[in-house]
């Protein structure tokens, strides 16, 4: 039996039998993959896959209020829709409608503050607050999406509906 074949030696110095360029190409394959990773970290704090972050809600002004709602939430994951009326001195109760593909996406599970009064109608829900300062006032609606995938659906300010939109991820 002869002696094991030895690698020769390279330019640099060192004998070692490795495929130089196959190496190369793996260290650049690699640090593209360190980059996606980077990139779907930064998009996960920032809100991109749901659960809160800028990326995940969304502002929606019309006149009578501002509506913040989710824009990408998750699937039995909690959300809130956050109602910010603007005031109107003339108006003694302020109401939010709520239509029924709302309902199909969104369970409510807590209204803060509870309304006083809650109409069911063909569309939808109706609630309506009391408005004793005039001053506008706030409503948080606590939700649970119930479903995946794209959703559109319609809420009411005081009789001025707007639609909405948000994407559930499973």
């Amino acid at each position: 039996m002869g002696p094991p074949d030895q690698p020769t030696v390279r330019k640099d110095g060192l004998q070692l039998n490795e495929h130089r360029r196959f190496q190369e190409r793996f260290w650049t394959v690699e640090r593209i993959a360190w980059c996606v990773f980077a990139l779907i970290i930064a998009a996960g704090l920032l809100g991109a896959f749901g659960s809160g972050g800028p990326l995940a809600t969304k502002v929606t002004f019309i006149d009578r209020a501002i509506v913040e709602h989710p824009r990408i939430g998750r699937w039995e994951g909690t959300d809130k829709m956050i109602v910010r009326f603007t005031p109107d001195p003339s108006a003694q109760t302020r109401s939010l409608f709520l239509s029924n593909s709302f309902a199909e996406v969104f369970q409510v599970e807590d209204v803060q503050p509870l309304p006083a009064r809650t109409v069911i109608e063909a569309s939808g829900q109706r609630l309506f607050f009391d408005n004793p300062g005039h001053d506008g006032g706030m409503v948080t609606l606590h939700l649970r999406a119930q479903s995946a995938g794209s959703a559109s659906f319609n809420v009411g300010i005081d009789g001025e509906l707007v639609s909405l939109s948000s994407f559930i991820f499973p």
